[in-house]
């Protein structure tokens, strides 16, 4: 197993986030706070971290899921009004915004930096030339371009934002960290068949099916496949013991479909970061604590690092019972709160956690 990929995390000028700091992070970390404290703006940035946005399209992306876009762009303009939500004080872009900066504290070479820059067009001798502003050089907006600049693993990468070209086709370097998200909503079936497909007939279907008798013990057998019923697309269907026709997961339940949405994109996220938000949509209380066990083994096995969120006490209570239990000493709770208009987070160890739940101290 090696060394975790994130020990800490600083998260400057990015959502609602001025400069939050976390000076211990865990294999297994839970996020809780009340609304609107930026849990799900600290998954969106691990995803940036982990990608290390290397494409215009996973920045829109994360913008489209909160519906802060919508595509097509038609000119420049409408594409600064809308990243404006990505940084922190809603501010219009402008020279003179300060970039996002997102990674491990006090380690500049392994932050992610993403910031807007400007180009200025000028004839000289009769002749076009484009360079970029300097900081605090008078300008017109006339003669200005936005440019992203990310800087990230020693590497920089420079694009115009501009709609009329195509988005995607730069990547910043062969860096980037695995990560897989399972959003609070669960993953589509589109995506399901994708991770599916990326473990089929490898030993890690094991710990999938393990996930899935966690609800129903008596399951045999896992498969997608397509049946007349489900208009050609494949589906999830699974062989219980005491049933002679495989039965449609669907069929059993928001449970198992949760449960094997987390598993897949466990087992998938191998070397890198899995993403969770909301974790006890769907999961009964009972199904929690063992559902959070097989988590810590697998991401200790597997070498992943799991971020959470939940607002469930069940869950707080389900994840300090699984950290109580890891040998490794590698579950973190982390909650998130507002104070004097800046988020900032407070750490609790398995510990920390045990006494608080004991006392029903309240975390969340």
């Amino acid at each position: 197993m090696g060394n975790l990929i994130l020990n800490s995390l600083e998260i400057r000028n990015f959502r609602a986030f001025h400069d939050l700091k976390i000076e211990h992070l865990g294999r297994v970390n839970l996020l809780v706070g009340k609304n609107n404290v930026g849990k799900t703006s600290l998954l969106e940035a691990l995803q940036l971290y982990a990608s290390r946005a290397s494409t215009p399209t996973f920045i829109w992306e994360i913008m489209r899921t909160r519906h802060e876009v919508k595509q097509p762009f038609v000119n420049v303009r409408d594409m600064l009004v809308a990243l404006k939500y990505l940084f922190y004080g809603r501010n219009d872009i402008k020279p003179g915004l300060q970039p996002i900066q997102i990674g491990p504290i006090n380690s500049p070479q392994e932050m992610l930096s993403i910031a807007i820059d400007w180009s200025i067009t000028e004839t000289r001798d009769g002749t076009l030339h484009t360079r970029l502003l300097e900081p605090r050089e008078d300008y017109t907006a006339d003669n200005l371009a936005p440019r992203f600049t990310i800087q990230a693993a020693g590497a920089t990468l420079s694009y115009p934002i501009d709609p009329s070209l195509r988005q995607g086709i730069l990547r910043l370097n062969s860096n980037e960290i695995p990560c897989v998200l399972t959003p609070a909503y669960g993953l589509s079936g589109h995506r399901l068949i994708e991770l599916w497909d990326g473990i089929a007939l490898t030993k890690f279907e094991a710990d999938v099916l393990a996930a899935l008798r966690l609800i129903a013990p008596g399951l045999v057998d896992l498969n997608f496949v397509s049946t007349p019923l489900s208009g050609g697309d494949r589906i999830p269907i699974v062989k219980i013991t005491d049933s002679d026709e495989p039965l449609p997961l669907y069929s059993l339940g928001d449970g198992m479909l949760r449960a094997l949405g987390i598993s897949l994109a466990l087992v998938n996220a191998k070397d890198g970061i899995l993403l969770i938000d909301e974790f006890e949509n769907g999961l009964h209380y009972t199904v929690q604590p063992d559902l959070w066990r097989l988590i810590f083994q697998v991401a200790h096995r597997l070498d992943v690092q799991v971020f959470a969120t939940t607002h469930s006490w069940d869950c707080v209570e389900a994840f300090q019972k699984a950290a109580q239990e890891d040998a490794q000493n590698e579950g973190v709770l982390i909650r998130l709160e507002s104070k004097k208009d800046k988020i900032v987070a407070t750490l609790f160890d398995e510990r920390r956690l045990g006494i608080a739940t004991r006392e029903r101290i309240e975390v969340r």
